[in-house]
């Protein structure tokens, strides 16, 4: 068992010099409130790679201001957070191992939002959580392209693979619930229809790049 978890893995493109990954733990940790992974970050990622993980996934990294757990996450919805993140990737990859980022909007679950977003008004339990507004049609739309934004910036980091994030509560999987997806359009009549659209779009851009 320790020979297979310490020889190397490839799927598709990726090589990765061995079986051991790094899960996305959220370290709200931004100091600046403003997303950009700092000189804390360098070093709680960088170290791991010096350990010789071989897949590094950074943590809930979000699409929109508002869509961060708390203000101290990271986030990708801006060209100006590209210049940090390539400073943390390429720190990563001097040291053997590769990156994947996870990529979300927590939705509802939104805790600093002033008023989170969600696909229907349906608040989560607890004192801490704020009553959402539903996003309109257009607004879902614009949505799906944050998310294929941020995965494109990603890229231009010189991440090596995508994680987005579908579960936990968060904005992807309120929209495939039917206990928090109450619409009565396109995305409440279909309930995958959200998250099938940011895989298409993220595809699609993913395509675009690699040209």
């Amino acid at each position: 068992m320790t020979e297979q978890l310490f020889s190397p893995y490839q799927f598709k493109s990726l090589q990765l010099n061995n079986r051991v990954v790094m899960a996305p733990m959220c370290q709200y940790s931004v100091t600046a409130k403003d997303g950009i992974p700092n000189d804390w970050h360098q070093v709680h990622y960088v170290s791991r790679a010096v350990g010789g993980t071989g897949l590094i996934v950074i943590e809930m990294t979000d699409v929109d201001p508002d869509g961060r757990i708390t203000d101290n996450d990271l986030g990708i919805w801006s060209d100006e957070h590209v210049p940090a993140f390539t400073k943390l990737v390429d720190g990563i990859h001097a040291y053997g191992s590769k990156v994947a980022i996870q990529i979300a909007h927590a939705g509802r679950k939104a805790e600093d939002a002033l008023q989170p977003v969600a696909p229907s008004v349906v608040k989560f339990p607890g004192e801490k959580y704020k009553e959402p507004r539903a996003l309109s049609t257009e607004e879902v739309e614009a949505m799906v392209q944050k998310f294929a934004d941020g995965v494109r910036r990603a890229v231009q980091a010189g991440v090596d693979t995508i994680e987005l994030h579908g579960a936990h509560g968060y904005l992807i999987h309120q929209f495939h619930s039917p206990l928090m997806n109450h619409r009565e359009d396109v995305y409440g009549q279909d309930l995958s229809r959200f998250g099938v659209e940011v895989i298409r779009a993220v595809k699609k851009k993913c395509q675009q790049i690699c040209r």
